[in-house]
Parts: C-alpha cells; structure tokens; sequence
C-alpha cells in the first residue's frame, strides 16, 4: 500500500517555488516572442515601403 500523507511543508515550498520559476520562464518565453514580432512586423513595413517605391520608380511616378 503506498503512503499518502502530504508532502512536508519544505517540499510544499520547493514545489511553489518551482512552479513560480515554470510561470516566470513561459512569462519571458511570452515576452520574448512578442518583441521579436514587433521586430519582423517592422522590417515587412519597411520591405513595404521599399517595394512600393521601386513600383513608383519603375512607373515613372
């Protein structure tokens, strides 16, 4: 028969702690991915821009 008592209260904590550390690295994963959007949302508008003044050039706008 296995042994069902609870975890004593430092193996509580270290599972908090762990878990807090889980919820701190996905935050920054989060974080992290969200910056580099912005960085290619930035970089496709200005290929946009680049390609709409090649278009102007070559239409002789």
């Amino acid at each position: 028969m296995t042994d069902m008592r609870e975890p004593n209260p430092s193996s509580r904590k270290h599972f908090r702690d762990i878990d807090s550390l889980r919820r701190e690295r996905d935050s920054i994963i989060r974080i992290l991915k969200q910056a580099n959007l912005g960085d290619l949302k930035s970089e496709l508008e200005r290929l946009n821009k680049s390609f709409s003044d090649l278009e102007k050039d070559l239409k002789g706008d």
